[in-house]
């Protein structure tokens, strides 16, 4: 009996792994969050956490029609910040391997360390003499990602990011930005036979709002840009959405959004793009999202 009760549960790990890592993580930043109460919130200064739904197509290396669902957390501490997502994905046609309607996911968890905060320096500082670029703070980042073939991907990233005012450039609309991000590390692919920090990555992470009429948008997103100098070849994943904000029309606004992602990738997943096997992707997916 024991042991049928066992194998009962290995199997529910086996088929729900995702929903099961999405529950440990909700229940995680729930403890964060009460703890954070507790002390009086002098720890968190805000978070949000969301959940969105995605289909779309044109992805590459993958299956072309993709349904998404995917958790993510954000939060900003007295000590710095934490960003954090989980994509569990189901493919239409099966896998890159053939394989039914199977299922993975993929997940990164990205905390930063802010100088600024940890010794009460305000930085405010340009390298440019017209103060087009001023730089807030200068934080130590660390990056970790994991799918569920960790043989096939898992990486941890080391480096320093830089929070950023663009507002000087207000006269092309940047001065709405909610936020500019920078960071820069040393990548290091474990699946890679030379495992180490050979490798090197640029991301950066950005939001502006806008509005057209009485409905209000949020475009948001990232890009990576992975150098090539490991395993990986060189390459560039721009990742933005343009999503209307429902939630502002019944007095709720930053709640509700429903609009489009798109996922442009050369080289994807490192892969060299060829003739024979097609490794650049433009693809779209249609998007609802809800913040909680």
């Amino acid at each position: 009996m024991a042991r049928k009760a066992m194998d009962i549960v290995l199997q529910i790990k086996k088929e729900h792994k995702f929903w099961l890592i999405c529950i440990s993580l909700v229940s995680i930043l729930f403890s964060m969050d009460v703890i954070a109460k507790e002390q009086g919130n002098k720890w968190l200064n805000w978070q949000d956490t969301s959940i969105a739904g995605l289909y779309g197509g044109g992805f590459e290396v993958d299956p072309s029609d993709q349904a998404t669902i995917t958790l993510e957390h954000a939060s900003d501490w007295s000590f710095g910040d934490i960003f954090i997502f989980m994509d569990g994905t189901k493919f239409s046609h099966g896998d890159r391997n053939g394989n039914g309607d199977r299922e993975q996911w993929y997940g990164e968890a990205t905390a930063r360390l802010s100088i600024g905060k940890l010794t009460d320096t305000d930085f405010n500082f340009s390298i440019f003499q017209q103060d087009f670029v001023i730089f807030k703070d200068i934080l130590f980042a660390i990056n970790y990602e994991r799918s569920d073939d960790r043989d096939a991907t898992e990486s941890i990233l080391l480096g320093v990011g830089f929070d950023l005012d663009l507002s000087a450039f207000g006269m092309i609309g940047l001065d709405k930005l909610r936020y500019f991000q920078l960071n820069v590390y040393a990548r290091n692919d474990f699946h890679s036979d030379d495992a180490g920090f050979e490798d090197y990555q640029i991301t950066v992470v950005t939001a502006v709002p806008f509005q057209i009429g009485k409905a209000k948008f949020l475009a948001d997103g990232y890009f990576d840009y992975v150098f090539g100098a490991g395993p990986q070849h060189s390459n560039f994943h721009f990742n933005p959405q343009i999503k209307l904000d429902l939630g502002n029309f019944y007095g709720k606004p930053d709640k509700l959004f429903v609009g489009v992602e798109i996922d442009y990738w050369t080289n994807k997943y490192g892969i060299k793009d060829s003739s024979a096997f097609e490794t650049d992707q433009f693809a779209a997916s249609g998007i609802i999202k809800y913040h909680f």
